[in-house]
This record gives C-alpha cells, sequence and structure tokens, in this order.
C-alpha cells in the first residue's frame, strides 16, 4: 500500500509526574528531514526522537513537537539551599563590613537572585521515567500519522489506478490506427503524383514511391513506443500494491512515460493520434505531480 508524505499526528501522555505531548507534521521532501523542536534540558531525547522517526518514515520533512510539563511534586522548582545560605552568608558578612547593621537577611530578600531555584533543565531531568514516557508518545503520534498518510495513499492510488486505465484505452485506440497511417499516406501520394503528372506523357515510378512510402513507414513507426508505455504503464500497476516505499520507482516510471508519450507526438502526423497523444500527456503529467507526493 502506497503511502502520502504528507500528514498530522499527535499523542499524548499523563502521569502524576508529567505531562508529555508529541505533534508531528510530514510534508513532501525527495530526501528525509527530521527536525525536533523540545524543552531546554531534553537534548539527550532527540537523537532517539529522530531515530523513532527514521525507523518508520523514509522520505519527506517531518517536524516534531515535543512538550514536557512536570505535574504535581515535580511542578515545583526545588531550592538550592547551598546556594541560598550562601547568599544569606556573603550578605550579612557586608552588611556587618560596611556598617548596615547585623541581623539576619529576610528569606523573601534572597529568592529572586540568581540560582536559587533549580533550572527546568534540572526539574526534567529529576522526572521518574521521562524517557520512556516521551519515546511512548512519540510511538502514539507516528501511528497516528502513518493512519493518515495510508488513508490519503490508498485515495491517491485509486485515482491513479483510474488515470492509468485511461492511458491503457488511448494505447488501445492508437494502436489500431497506427497502420491506416502508412496505408492513407500512401493513397495520399499516389494521388498527388498521379495529379502532377496528369496529362503528360511521363508513368509514375512505382518503385519510387515504395521506396518513399517504407520511407515514411519506418520515420512514423510507433509500435515500439506504445509497447513500451504499455509495459510501464503495467509496472506502474504493479508498483501501486507493494507494502515497500515505491515513490521514487513510480517517479521514475512517469519520467519513462512522459518521454514515450513525446516520442509519439513527435512521430505522428495523423490528426486522431495526436488527440489521443494529447490526452495521455495530461494524464501523464497527472501521475508525474501526484508521485511527488508519495513516500
Amino acid at each position: 500500500m502506497i503511502r502520502s508524505m504528507t500528514g498530522y499526528g499527535a499523542a499524548e501522555r499523563v502521569t502524576e509526574t508529567v505531562r508529555v505531548a508529541v505533534e508531528i507534521r510530514a510534508v513532501n521532501n525527495k530526501f528525509l528531514k527530521v527536525t525536533v523542536r523540545r524543552p531546554d534540558g531534553l537534548g539527550s531525547a532527540e537523537a532517539a526522537i529522530e531515530r523513532q522517526v527514521r525507523d518508520r518514515i523514509s522520505r519527506g520533512t517531518v517536524t516534531v513537537n515535543l512538550t514536557v510539563e512536570p505535574r504535581g511534586a515535580a511542578a515545583r522548582a526545588p531550592i538550592n539551599t547551598e546556594v541560598l545560605a550562601a547568599y544569606r552568608r556573603d550578605l550579612e558578612r557586608l552588611a556587618a563590613e560596611t556598617g548596615g547593621g547585623g541581623g539576619e537577611v529576610p528569606l523573601e530578600a534572597l529568592l529572586g537572585l540568581p540560582g536559587v531555584f533549580g533550572s527546568d533543565e534540572v526539574r526534567l531531568t529529576e522526572i521518574e521515567n521521562l524517557g520512556a514516557e516521551v519515546e511512548a508518545a512519540v510511538a502514539a503520534a507516528i501511528e497516528r500519522l502513518d493512519a493518515m498518510r495510508e488513508t490519503e495513499g490508498r485515495a491517491t492510488a485509486a485515482d491513479m489506478a483510474s488515470t492509468l486505465g485511461d492511458i491503457e484505452r488511448g494505447v488501445a485506440a492508437i494502436e489500431p490506427r497506427a497502420p491506416e497511417v502508412v496505408e492513407a499516406y500512401r493513397d495520399r501520394l499516389r494521388e498527388r503524383v498521379s495529379a502532377l503528372l496528369d496529362g503528360m506523357e511521363v508513368p509514375a515510378d512505382d518503385a519510387l514511391l515504395v521506396r518513399e512510402v517504407a520511407f515514411f513507414a519506418e520515420r512514423s513507426d510507433i509500435n515500439e513506443e506504445l509497447s513500451r508505455l504499455k509495459s510501464h504503464v503495467g509496472q506502474f500497476r504493479a508498483l501501486l500494491g507493494e507494502t515497500e516505499p515505491v515513490g521514487r520507482k513510480l517517479e521514475f516510471l512517469t519520467q519513462e512515460m512522459v518521454r514515450e508519450v513525446n516520442t509519439l507526438g513527435a512521430k505522428s502526423s495523423d490528426l486522431n493520434i495526436s488527440r489521443q497523444v494529447v490526452e495521455m500527456k495530461a494524464k501523464v503529467d497527472r501521475l508525474r505531480e501526484q508521485t511527488q507526493n508519495i513516500e
């Protein structure tokens, strides 16, 4: 089953000590690019999150937004009692030395000083099982992202299959017409030569006519292009049922299909075939655009 490269997934884990929320957004890209946005103090989790993404996604630009909120006792910033005591000693000594009077420094005057309260990084690293909670939340978000990508992929595959059917019908319409083009050219050439020689005592050279028709037939032969185009369509249809990522293979096949259809148009001088070629060009262009979003 093919997957789209675009999608969104979100998940949340809540315990007594922490709330972990993850949002993952994916858009199309020729290669895989993973960006992790996480709180300070969780740098160690970034590599693990990227590994989780790479294990499930092979192409696209993937952005992971991680939010971590301590809860309960973990939400309270720890007081660094050693720093607080050091501030108090220094301030009391300074007051005594400068004649500012003795006595204890009020506690509320110390709480706003740098380092008295522990940092967010310290709080997060002290949360028990935080790494496991982050991993579980990321895994759940990836599952939901994948579900959306698969849903969009199924819809795209169905539309692609319909487009392939249109191309096959175009080929089927051209195939019986191809030999008729040579016959029509032969008849037109004979009529023109007869008209030019009318009233002249010069007989038409049948050998020259045969060589000219043979040259036209060789120059305008499109059987090889039609055969290759049918083969590409068949391979494309088979890949739509694969379970592995096939985006790059589909892109290659559409490039080949574009080449074959363009050659058909260049070789054909028949109006009916040209009309079919124009329709097929539009269908192949549609396939090419859609493959840009297939993993």
